[in-house]
This record gives structure tokens, C-alpha cells and sequence, in this order.
């Protein structure tokens, strides 16, 4: 999420190469399993509920909590920062145990509240990062996917007439 909201950040666009070398770091959608939302808020969760292996990771990422809370993308909106809000899809299981479900509603919420277009796609009793795995949940939930693809390909034809 913050690479997506924040395209021309140098924290974000560590990649060179020939073939991506003045390319614009903007993305036309994203698509987000079990994203990270609000690093900060799940980390103070982690803490809430012991979970160790969360809270660890967390730290490792960020290194410390003034980072967290600066590289949140609810914390980006919360703020009023001039971010890019590209369509965004996030599939979500319902039983993630890194997160209560009130993070995805409330940055869902936040997203469309600065004009973004976002579709939470919630999926009971699913836990953290289902999509992984083989199921019919998988199966419903790639169908999900091509349909935001296809529809935000279409979006951007249309936008953008041949010549």
C-alpha cells in the first residue's frame, strides 16, 4: 500500500534496471491480500494479544514505532497527504489473526472518504493470507481478481481513446 500511495518515494522505488529506468512509478490498480493498512494500530494490536512472531516482524520492518506510524497508509490518509489513490482491491479472510476486521473497515472507509474507489472483499472464517492456499474461497476469490483486472483494463481504454 504505501508503494502504491506513494509512487515517487525513493522508499519505494528501490528497483533499477534498463527495463524500468525512467519508468513512472505510478500504478494504474492495486490488489491487496491481506494487506497492511495501518502498521502502527497492528503492531499496538500484536502487543495487545502477545503475539511475539507479529510483533517481531513488525519491528524488523520498521525498526522503530515513529516509523510505523509515518509509513502507515491510515496514518497517510488520517493526515491528509497528498497520496495516489489508485482503484484498490483487498481480499480479506474474516478470522486474520493479525488484525481485528475494524483496520480493513476503517481504511476502507478513509479511502473512499479522500475520493479513492476501493471493494473490500471479506471472506468468512478465512484466515490471514487464504489465498495461498487450494480451496474453493481461492477459487472465488481469483475469479475476484480477473474481474477487477478486466474491469479496470476496460476503465482505462475508455479513458484513454485510440487515435
Amino acid at each position: 500500500m504505501p508503494a502504491a500511495m506513494r509512487p515517487h518515494d525513493p522508499r519505494h522505488t528501490t528497483l533499477s534496471s534498463p527495463d524500468v529506468d525512467d519508468h513512472d512509478e505510478k500504478v494504474a490498480y492495486t490488489i491487496a491480500g491481506s494487506p497492511l493498512r495501518d502498521s502502527y494500530a497492528r503492531y499496538q494490536y500484536a502487543q495487545g494479544i502477545e503475539n511475539n512472531n507479529l510483533m517481531a516482524s513488525t519491528e524488523n520492518y520498521f525498526l522503530n514505532e515513529d516509523a510505523m506510524q509515518e509509513g502507515s497508509p491510515q496514518g497517510i490518509l488520517e493526515r491528509g497527504e497528498d497520496a495516489a489513490l489508485p482503484p484498490l482491491l483487498i481480499i480479506q479472510g474474516t478470522a486474520d489473526m493479525n488484525i481485528p476486521m475494524s483496520m480493513p473497515h476503517a481504511f476502507v472507509e478513509s479511502y473512499r472518504a479522500v475520493g479513492g474507489s476501493v471493494e473490500l472483499e471479506e471472506y468468512p472464517d478465512m484466515p490471514h493470507n487464504f489465498i495461498l492456499r487450494v480451496g474453493k474461497e481461492t477459487d472465488h476469490a481469483l475469479g475476484v481478481v480477473k474481474a477487477f483486472v478486466a474491469q479496470q483494463l476496460t476503465a482505462s481504454t475508455v479513458a484513454t481513446p485510440a487515435d
